[in-house]
């Protein structure tokens, strides 16, 4: 009896030793890692950032209508509603610009049978320019994108995600044979199922902290929704998960960054909180929801490195390429660039006509000290201004590839002067709306040419080729929806008095539209 139960027992294990090696090597066969190109990483490669199924993603709209179209169904669906860029339908699973299908599971990058979707780093840094309705839209890559309200968007998914008698393995299998004409695989359901188990139990367990999320008309309301199209709350997300703290003070609100000529620059991030470019967009996949193990996978952390090479020297569109039937006047232009070169020059540097290379400026990459530049200071006064830094280095191990080097942060070694960098400005027209918060919507009030409005409308914007930016509708309407009040905490847009205050001591009209066209040669 000993020797048969001993003969079972050897049975037994030999077959679940047969089955884990099985398991691992079907495991194995799940990912095959591609090492993209630089430009290919930075348009389609996970930062680790990967949300939820493929199935799921095709289908979640269709099965929450209400928080997926806010503005209802006469207004477009919900990549109109959230301003993202529609992808081409037979390329990259036919998701929008800036997402992205890997075989790999959220937070610990394992390999999954079931693709998963996640961001790509043009999702943020691309963007639309049109004219007038109708006009047929040149997309931009590199450019901060003017349209997205990213935030918005994940409230969406995560109030679907709560919903416990509509999101469900039974209706997601169903929808999705509905939609496709074919039915979810056996390796497909067991994935979503654990995906949805672990998923809504993780943002039920936030709550607490982090509160609802909002959804339907709510996702439009400037009160509740604060950051709006096109901006973002970089360093509230980073407290959140590097410090797990709320962050419910953070009103450090930022425009997404356009990324042209990357190399011409020594600090990445606007108010030279972040030197390196590589740890800025590390940080910037953690608030977006990746972690220290996943970048730890080789494909993933291939393309956080080969993103930033593609950056380097990407250019950005010139104005005249995009507005074709634009006539610049040369005597202006030149009238122009002896202003700039008096009054702008010494900050932001200016381009070689010989060769287009950047050509630094005596205080170009130093910091403007808040009290002289005088805008918004919400970004430099959030709370844990002074903790975040050493959170961060403690948040990654010590050997990780990708951790931040502490003198590369600050407050720290290299200073706490809180103030916004001198930066380039190469393809200045093409990085509407302006100041760091986004509150200023065209060149023409930057420079003080014209008054700065106090009260505009965001969303899917045209542009204004004339004053140089963002046009705003006098009304809200349902693709310009979001207003955004500069009187709010963290949107003022007063400051950067260059070369003049408007209507102020030595105000020349003439001389700041002749800036505003040699500003179009950029």
């Amino acid at each position: 009896m000993l020797k048969i139960f001993r003969i079972g027992a050897i049975s037994l294990i030999t077959i679940l030793l047969v089955a884990i090696a099985g398991f691992f090597f079907l495991q194995s066969t799940w990912v095959k890692p591609e090492f993209r190109t630089p430009k290919e990483a930075f348009l389609h490669g996970s930062i680790g950032t990967e949300l939820m199924p493929l199935p799921v993603f095709q289908i979640l709209p269709d099965l929450f209508p209400d928080k997926f179209q806010p503005a209802g169904k006469e207004a477009g669906d919900w990549i109109q509603q959230f301003g993202f860029i529609r992808g081409k339908p037979k390329e990259n699973e036919g998701l929008p610009v800036g997402f992205n299908a890997s075989n790999y599971q959220p937070q610990s990058g394992s390999p999954s049978p079931t693709k998963f979707v996640g961001f790509s780093c043009v999702l943020c840094h691309s963007s639309h320019i049109r004219r007038f309705e109708g006009d047929e839209e040149i997309v931009v890559t590199g450019m901060g994108s003017t349209s997205l309200d990213l935030f918005a968007w994940v409230d969406a998914v995560k109030s679907s995600l709560l919903d416990d008698k509509r999101l469900t393995l039974t209706n997601i299998a169903q929808a999705y044979e509905s939609k496709y004409d074919k039915q979810l695989g056996i390796l497909d359901k067991a994935t979503i199922a654990f995906w949805l188990s672990t998923a809504r139990r993780e943002v039920a367990a936030s709550l607490p902290k982090w509160d609802e999320p909002y959804n339907g008309k709510d996702l439009r309301n400037p009160h509740l929704e604060p950051n709006g199209p096109g901006r973002t709350q970089p360093f509230r997300e980073l407290v959140r998960f590097v410090m797990d703290r709320p962050g419910a003070s953070d009103r450090s609100f930022s425009k997404l960054p356009s990324l042209y000529e990357q190399k011409n620059r020594e600090w990445a991030q606007y108010d030279g909180s972040v030197r390196d470019r590589l740890s800025r967009s590390v940080l910037a996949a953690i608030a977006a929801g990746a972690n220290p193990k996943n970048l730890l996978v080789p494909e993933i952390s291939h393309n956080a490195v080969q993103a930033i090479e593609y950056t380097l020297d990407l250019k950005g569109p010139k104005y005249t390429e995009v507005f074709k039937d634009a006539k610049l006047d040369p005597q202006k232009v030149e009238h122009g660039r002896a202003v700039y070169m008096q009054n702008c020059s010494t900050c932001h540097g200016y381009r070689n006509s010989k060769d287009d290379s950047w050509i630094k400026g005596e205080l170009q990459g130093l910091i403007t000290a808040i009290a002289e530049i005088q805008t918004d200071s919400e970004r430099l006064n959030y709370r844990y201004y002074q903790e975040l830094p050493d959170a961060v280095e403690t948040y990654f191990p010590e050997d990780h590839p990708l951790k931040p080097k502490r003198e590369n942060l600050r407050p720290g070694p290299m200073g706490d002067t809180k103030g916004f960098i001198n930066a380039p400005l190469e393809s200045v027209f093409a990085r509407a709306p302006y100041l760091h918060n986004g509150s200023v919507l065209t060149l023409a009030e930057l420079i003080n040419l014209k008054p700065r409005r106090e009260i505009f409308y965001r969303g899917d914007n045209l542009y204004d080729p004339i004053d140089v930016g963002l046009a705003s509708p006098t009304e809200p309407n349902e693709k310009t929806y979001y207003q955004l009040d500069t009187h709010a905490l963290g949107n003022s847009n007063k400051g950067h008095d260059y070369p003049w205050p408007y209507q102020g001591a030595g105000w020349d009209k003439a001389a700041l539209e002749d800036l505003l066209e040699y500003l179009k040669t950029l």
